[in-house]
């Protein structure tokens, strides 16, 4: 195995005839690969994040142009999760805010954290969510079947031997460490190879450097080469009205918005119960994790590889579609469609959660997840709460006096900022801070303060 991905701990896990052969097996290897994990990284790695914080890295002192991109198997069942990598890449572009390399805003279901090895300094984090761990709660992971998915790291390109860790929050919403590996950045086997270096790039937005700036990249999916104007004019609309709300509208200079003008072989996406199979470049389907509206992409080398072609922050891929569908994983990507009379709210309710963290506050649609937020538990998403400790309600600050906490869902409080009961798909149990919001329901009327303070924070997180 090449020295740039070498690993404290090597596990071989073999795939033998039988179910019952290959769970045992899996779960013997993650136990073993756990443990020598802790004895390796210590009790440190246990820490609350608080316990871990420090001052902002300088920039110049630990990293230099480009971005180091670590491409990732992720595999496992509902209890157990296990790493391999599958390729390294140096990449033109890294967009991050430099004065900002510390990831203190505790979101995301996983987290990783890149240490200069000479030093043991922390020098980078970033808090994010996976396929896999929203698959994680499925029934076929909770019967045991392990599946695989395909993720990226991506940091500013170090000047020297980093130790990068992973790690993943538990049923309490405790960081545990998962996986650590080595990364020298001299090492020859890190690619720099161009991929899909024919498709052109459109500025949509341009308002300063990638480095103080939000950088929104779009991807067609389903687009064919006569159909890239079509493409044009589609985001040209969905810029509009993601810019037409609040937060957005007012912080539109902010952002840079750039267009991929990505090429598929055929019109449309995936549609599996449908038996409808696309030729599309970036692998969007519906029915992703056998939610029929749920339209997500497996292809994520695929959808990385075109995205290097700019800076980017954040990534929203665009269907080519009139069947209503989405979907937005924390700074993986959100999805959306073309040609819905919803569409519009889509891309904004969709970006709510790739860009921010954003929970979704309805409560009464079917969802592919059991028990996503379990009780006891307070989620660490920004916008909903289980109030297990009313004096430290997240959005405390924006309730008036006199609110009662929790709030009645009667007209009475229609207008106030509270907590109103309901959200993160169950009716009770879990709050949100208003009677409605975009992420409750199909409007764009607004989001509510508690989302809204939420995407302010990460275009601070950003451009500050």
């Amino acid at each position: 195995m090449p020295e740039v991905w070498r690993d404290p701990v090597k596990i071989t896990a073999t795939i033998e005839k039988g179910p019952s052969m290959f769970l045992r097996r899996f779960f013997l290897s993650t136990a073993i690969f756990l443990v020598a994990l802790a004895f390796f990284a210590g009790t440190a790695a246990f820490l609350p994040a608080s316990a871990r914080a420090q001052a902002q890295p300088d920039f110049d002192s630990w990293f230099t142009r480009g971005a180091m991109r670590v491409d990732l198997y992720h595999t496992g069942v509902s209890d157990a999760e296990v790493y391999a990598i599958d390729e390294i890449i140096r990449e033109p572009y890294w967009a991050g805010n430099p004065r900002h390399l510390i990831d203190d805003m505790n979101l995301g279901g996983h987290i990783f954290r890149i240490y200069d090895l000479e030093t043991n300094r922390l020098i980078y984090s970033m808090g994010y969510c996976s396929i896999f761990g929203e698959w994680a709660t499925t029934d076929e992971a909770l019967a045991g079947d392990a599946a695989t998915f395909h993720e990226s790291l991506i940091f500013p390109f170090p000047k020297n031997t980093v130790q990068v860790r992973i790690e993943s929050r538990d049923r309490m919403n405790i960081f545990r460490t998962v996986y650590d590996f080595i990364v020298d950045p001299d090492d020859y086997h890190i690619t720099t190879e161009n991929r899909h270096a024919g498709f052109k790039v459109k500025k949509i937005m341009e308002n300063g450097p990638p480095s103080s700036k939000v950088d929104l990249v779009i991807i067609g999916d389903g687009y064919k080469k006569s159909e890239l104007h079509k493409l044009e004019d589609d985001v040209d609309r969905f810029v509009k009205i993601l810019f037409s709300v609040e937060p957005y509208a007012s912080r539109k200079s902010d952002f840079n918005v750039r267009l991929i003008k990505s090429i598929s072989g055929e019109s449309g996406v995936d549609d599996p119960r449908e038996e409808v199979y696309r030729n599309n470049i970036a692998g969007l389907s519906f029915n992703s994790l056998e939610l029929d509206r749920y339209m997500l992409s497996l292809s994520n080398k695929t959808v990385r590889d075109i995205a290097a072609k700019v800076p980017y922050d954040c990534v929203m891929i665009l269907a080519n579609e009139e069947k209503y569908g989405g979907g937005g994983i924390f700074r993986l990507y959100a999805t959306g469609i073309s040609d819905n009379e919803f569409d519009g709210y889509i891309f904004v309710h969709e970006l709510g959660h790739h860009f921010a963290g954003l929970a979704d506050e309805y409560f009464l649609s079917q969802v592919a997840y059991n028990d996503m937020y379990p009780r006891g538990v307070e989620p660490w998403e920004p916008n909903i709460t289980a109030l297990l400790d009313p004096d430290a309600l997240k959005w405390g600050q924006l309730v008036a006096p006199g609110t009662p906490i929790p709030t009645p869902a009667d007209s009475t409080y229609y207008d106030h900022v509270g907590c109103f009961e309901g959200a993160g798909y169950s009716a009770e149990g879990l709050y949100r801070s208003a009677h409605d919001c975009i992420m409750k329901s199909k409007n764009l009327d607004g989001f509510c303060p508690a989302c809204t303070a939420a995407i302010e924070r990460m275009i601070d997180f950003y451009t500050r």
